[in-house]
């Protein structure tokens, strides 16, 4: 035993001749040794990876190193097991990243040489990284974060006693809203209603349901007939599968009302637990007539907030949005909270003012700056998840040095001077 120590010895001494520089143990974690050789291959690594910054120093990756070892150990000995095949995912959107912030995965190879490494060497490291990093969110998460509990009086009492501390609630702007749906009129309704029934008179008089279908029906499937092929419960909106599955083989529904729009629907089959239908379906669309007219009302509103009438009475007389009960109030707002798809306009606009009338899909929207909230503190219930999650993380980070520490005094570990 002794001899193979010398051959060793002999063997990494020369390794290292070229570098001016013996290997030597830095530091020790139970029966493992961190050598100098391991500590410089890893700050190395780190700096090819742009991970190593100024502000951090060789004793600080040391030190990493030996929690990863202490936290290894513990993991076989505890038998906890990684996911092989996430951790194989991992490694290869790491190498896949690198690839596509060099270029090629060529360019990423000739980077490697230059360092000295291949792409073995940071499969490798990547490989190590992840596995010691997934094995720390493990532990953390079952030694440490499942057993942290935040109570709610911890919350009030952190808030009392740091309220002064708590950055204020910034300055805010109230939004209102205004919105009209472009939606087919009680007119247009009973037009498609009467169309409807007259395909149904029809299929009353003998007329093929297969043949109406391709003529009348508004749904895909008029090229088939109507026929919509076998389903279960659960596929069909409501108001269709409670008609569909009611009826007998063979037999023809009344006109039903979907949110689609009308429909007329005939057994073909059925199955234990599955039909097959066809049906007739005349869609419920709003006309060019019906667009003109909720264009108009817009505008119509439009023009009494320019004359100065109250913003919230409108919303509450005209507004279909669920905020029209609150004068369209939407809530409070600072820049960089404005609804996205509407940001540009608001942010156009000054406290007092309105946007012109915006159209987004099936939908016509004006939207008012109503005015200005000042800044304040916040109200507890205004971040107590805030403070709950602050506290959980705080908590956390003590427990995990208190952990890390009774590791360290459960293992041996030395660290030796530099050489």
């Amino acid at each position: 035993m002794k001899t193979i120590l010398i051959i060793v010895t002999v063997i990494m001494s020369l390794s290292f001749l070229s570098a001016e520089m013996i290997d030597y143990i830095v530091a020790k974690v139970g029966r493992e040794a961190i050598l100098k050789s391991d500590l410089e291959r890893q700050i190395n690594q780190m700096r090819q990876l742009g991970a190593m910054t100024p502000e951090i120093t060789e004793a600080d990756v040391l030190n990493d190193m030996i929690e990863s070892r202490l936290i290894l150990q513990t993991a076989r000995e505890r038998n906890y097991r990684l996911d092989e095949f996430r951790i194989r995912q991992m490694i290869d959107s790491q190498i896949q990243s690198q690839i596509e912030r060099i270029g090629s995965e060529e360019a990423l190879r000739e980077e490697l040489r230059k360092a000295g490494m291949t792409m073995s060497d940071l499969r490798e490291f990547y490989e190590q990284m992840i596995r010691e990093q997934r094995l720390k969110e493990m532990f953390i998460q079952n030694e440490i974060t499942n057993r942290i509990h935040i109570t709610e009086i911890e919350i009030d009492e952190f808030y009392r006693e740091k309220s002064s501390e708590i950055p204020w609630r910034p300055e805010k702007v109230e939004l209102g809203m205004i919105k009209q749906e472009i939606a087919a009129s009680e007119r247009t309704k009973k037009e498609v209603l009467a169309d409807i029934n007259r395909v149904y008179d029809k299929i009353i008089e003998g007329k093929d349901f297969a043949a109406l279908a391709k003529e009348e029906s508004d749904c895909p499937s008029a090229t088939n007939g109507g026929d919509l092929g076998f389903f279960g419960p659960g596929t069909m909106i409501k108001e269709f599968e409670e008609t569909a599955f009611a009826l007998k083989v063979g037999e023809i529904s009344k006109v039903v009302q979907t949110h689609f729009g009308y429909h007329i629907i005939k057994m073909e089959e059925k199955d234990e637990e599955d039909i097959r239908v066809r049906h007739i379906l005349k869609m419920i669309e709003p006309t060019e007539e019906d667009i003109t007219e909720t264009i108009t009302i817009m505008d119509e509103v439009q023009r009494k907030l320019a004359e100065g009438e109250d913003f919230q009475q409108l919303a509450k007389e005209y507004s279909d949005d669920d905020s029209a009960p609150e004068g369209g109030i939407i809530g409070e707002f600072s820049g960089s909270e404005y609804p996205e798809m509407f940001s540009e306009q608001l942010k156009n606009i000054e406290v007092g003012e309105f946007t012109e009338v915006i159209r987004q899909g099936e939908n016509l929207y004006i939207f008012g700056k109503l005015r200005i909230i000042p800044e304040r503190p916040f109200e507890l219930a205004e971040i107590r998840d805030e403070l709950r999650e602050y506290l959980q993380q705080e908590k956390q980070v003590d427990q995990y040095e208190s952990w890390i520490e009774n590791l360290r005094s459960e293992s041996y570990v030395e660290i030796f001077s530099n050489r």
